[in-house]
């Protein structure tokens, strides 16, 4: 299976702050997404980090049962009140060898993502797509 995982849906929640546009690429937000994403994650014992504007959205460090990982949190571009998130583990050397314990603890985590935005109330459609 692999280690990565995104979902798309739809929402009027996490619309982009205007000066937004001057730290991701145009139509590219995700920003309140991220921090709410963020805020539910730490809700519950995560440590997480950011997030970090990058040219396609917004980033966060995650670090979940010991180990590692990333998430990406984005609007589709041209498709207003879409997104994207996507989940992926951070490992070195040490984790690729350690797959089959990777890959329990980034089940847990992308089931905890996904419960988390299936039970905000203004998301709709939510799917997962091809890694």
């Amino acid at each position: 299976m692999s280690l990565e995982r995104v979902w798309s849906f739809s929402s009027t929640a996490f619309a982009p702050a205007p000066e937004e546009a001057a730290l991701v690429n145009p139509e590219l937000g995700g920003r309140e997404l991220a921090a709410f994403l963020a805020g539910s994650l730490a809700a519950v014992g995560l440590e997480t980090a950011g997030p970090v504007a990058e040219d396609w959205g917004w980033r966060l460090e995650l670090r979940f049962e010991g180990r590692r990982f990333w998430m990406g949190c984005g609007a589709v571009s041209g498709e207003s009140g879409r997104f994207l998130v996507f989940l992926k583990p951070r490992r070195g050397l040490r984790g690729l060898l350690a797959g089959a314990v990777w890959s329990g603890s980034f089940e847990r985590l992308a089931a905890l993502v996904e419960r988390i935005l299936r039970e905000h109330p203004e998301v709709r459609d939510l799917a997962e797509e091809p890694a």
